[in-house]
């Protein structure tokens, strides 16, 4: 329950800072380089993609090996990452928030919310991904009273 002590702040209020920001960072470019292959739109998307997969992804094997503590504690890290995509999503407009490489046309959401037109409602979309990653820290809460109340 440490994590969930810690991670709350960042799941309910992602706009601030999280000792997490670091790692998040490395796997959201990582999720760039990645997906370059697969053309622009994949590439625009696989940053924010593989920051919330692979938690997903983690937690999805710590719990296929029973351990059900530990795959809690990951989805908890893919739901704050999803708290943090919501808030890049809803700066799509007003592009705001301080970029890598300063130019603010390099900004992923804005790219891809404008090219499918949809640029208009990057708060609407922030909101749902936000509300996703609070299902997830609840579902991770669930996954985690699970995991103690049954013992191998």
């Amino acid at each position: 329950m440490g994590a969930l002590a810690l991670l709350t702040p960042d799941i309910l209020r992602p706009e601030g800072w999280s000792f997490l920001d670091g790692v998040d960072v490395l796997f959201h470019e990582a999720g760039h380089v990645l997906f370059m292959p697969f053309g622009n739109t994949l590439y625009l998307l696989g940053g924010s993609v593989f920051q919330v997969l692979l938690p997903a992804f983690l937690a999805g094997v710590f719990y296929w090996r029973g351990e059900r503590v530990s795959a809690a504690v990951v989805l908890l890290w893919a739901a704050q990452n999803l708290g943090y995509v919501s808030v890049y999503i809803a700066d799509a407009r007003a592009r705001a928030l301080p970029l890598l490489g300063d130019d603010p046309d390099a900004h992923d959401w804005w790219q891809l919310l404008g090219g499918w037109n949809l640029l208009t409602h990057d708060l609407l979309l922030g909101r749902v991904v936000w509300l996703a990653g609070v299902a997830t820290a609840l579902w991770a809460v669930w996954v985690a009273y699970r995991g103690t109340e049954f013992t191998r």
